[in-house]
């Protein structure tokens, strides 16, 4: 069966922006373009990646063919109103022409600022914008919690906004929500990876109409099999996988940790492995962290990980966990444990919620818990309850998946009166 979506972008040239490259940075937002890149790719769609690079960062850059660098200087860029120089417009139109690019995915506007929407859209280039968190909407990091007292924001608005940065006016808020809607109105269409992001941007002006939701895909990789049966008791184990920032909640591990290390024959039969490179601690968490490791025989660090190695590395645990404390999009860890086959444990907010249902896939515990997630790992070591969830896991799209989903957007917005609804 012809796909009529795929065919229509037969002859057209399409790019994808990301704010970096996997050779650089393992984060989803990065990770999810790349896929996309490999799934188009695979379709046989002529397509470009063009990702950005800090000068600083030359050396480590690895391009293959078809991928494009825009290089930037961190402290020319205006991180309020997410301004680029002059020059980082330039590189990109120059990209775009010389490659005659007809529609261009953008999958952040960080580095290059939204000011490109505004260029693409004057060169008569097509725009699809992927969301992956929140930063047009919050100015704290995009992660929409309040930055003293790190709660939960529901709403942005000037005068919320101005309550977390008193140094900026709710007339700059109002000024920077102004300039991202301006921008904004230049693209053609929007993609979330979740229904729970998408509602949170059609709430902030987003057209409903324009916006689509499309989960992120995975690179395939070797089958795992279930951890091997040993002749004693079962030893239960749980793994983390990410970035050991201050929104993924290792914290709460740490504090759920001390509640399990008093019971004994729970101590005995669990293990909680820490896989992953920290990002933004504090020298007083990395010491808090290493104090944990000693005082709790259960609990270890295996540091940084290759990402091409992670399904094997989550084959070897139970579950895995995802305790973010931010309200998250479509966590990547999480479509990789899918792909794994292994059930995820995850605080019950936002896109993590939407993504693991609660008893079905997954098990959620409250946001910041320690008690309730030591409770849902004790839980977990149930094989009755461990064979149902690993059961009802979903069949996580491929990267060719993805892409056809993207291709019905793509065309649809090249040659609208060419695509049958």
């Amino acid at each position: 069966m012809i796909d009529t979506s795929v065919e229509a972008l037969r002859g057209k040239r399409i790019a994808l922006l990301s704010h970096s490259h996997p050779s650089l940075s393992k984060g989803g937002a990065e990770i999810a373009t790349y896929t996309l890149f490999v799934g188009l790719r695979e379709l046989g769609i002529d397509v470009t990646l063009i990702v950005c690079c800090a000068d600083t960062q030359r050396g480590r850059l690895e391009l293959d063919d078809g991928e494009f660098a825009i290089f930037y200087d961190s402290q020319m860029y205006d991180d309020f109103y997410h301004l680029a120089g002059a020059d980082i417009r330039r590189q990109l139109a120059t990209i775009v022409a010389h490659e005659r690019i007809d529609l261009l995915n953008a999958h952040h506007f960080l580095h290059t600022g939204v000011g490109i929407f505004h260029d693409l859209a004057d060169m008569g280039v097509e725009t699809v914008l992927t969301i992956h968190e929140f930063l047009a909407i919050c100015h704290n990091h995009g992660q929409m919690i309040t930055r003293s007292d790190r709660l939960l924001c529901e709403r942005a608005s000037p005068r919320s906004c101005n309550a977390c940065f008193p140094d900026r006016t709710r007339q700059q808020f109002a000024l920077r929500q102004r300039s991202f809607a301006d921008a904004l109105a230049n693209v053609g269409s929007f993609v979330s990876p979740s229904h729970f992001l998408a509602k949170r941007f059609v709430e902030w002006g987003v057209p409903i109409e324009k916006m689509h939701v499309i989960e992120n895909g995975i690179v395939k990789r070797e089958a795992v099999s279930p951890p091997p049966l040993t002749g004693g008791p079962k030893i239960w184990k749980y793994g983390f996988f990410g970035q050991i920032n201050p929104f993924k909640g290792i914290d709460t591990i740490l504090d759920a940790c001390a509640v399990l290390a008093k019971d004994k024959d729970v101590r005995e039969r669990i293990r909680i492995v820490v896989h992953g490179n920290f990002i933004g601690q504090s020298d007083d968490f990395i010491a808090k962290f290493k104090q944990a490791i000693e005082d709790y025989p259960f609990l270890s660090y295996a540091g940084a990980y290759d990402n091409v190695i992670v399904g094997r590395l989550m084959g070897a645990c139970d579950y895995v966990l995802a305790p973010s404390t931010w309200w998250e999009n479509s966590p990547v860890v999480i479509q990789e444990a899918f792909e794994a086959r292994r059930p995820v444990i995850c605080t019950g907010i936002g896109g993590m919620a939407e993504k693991v249902v609660d008893n079905e896939t997954g098990l959620h515990f409250a946001r910041n818990d320690a008690f309730d997630l030591a409770a849902k790992i004790v839980d977990g070591a149930d094989p009755a309850l461990y064979q149902r969830l690993q059961g009802n896991l979903p069949i996580v799209l491929s990267p060719s998946d993805m892409a056809r989903r993207y291709s019905a957007i793509f065309s649809a917005q090249l040659a609208p009166d060419e695509i049958p609804a």
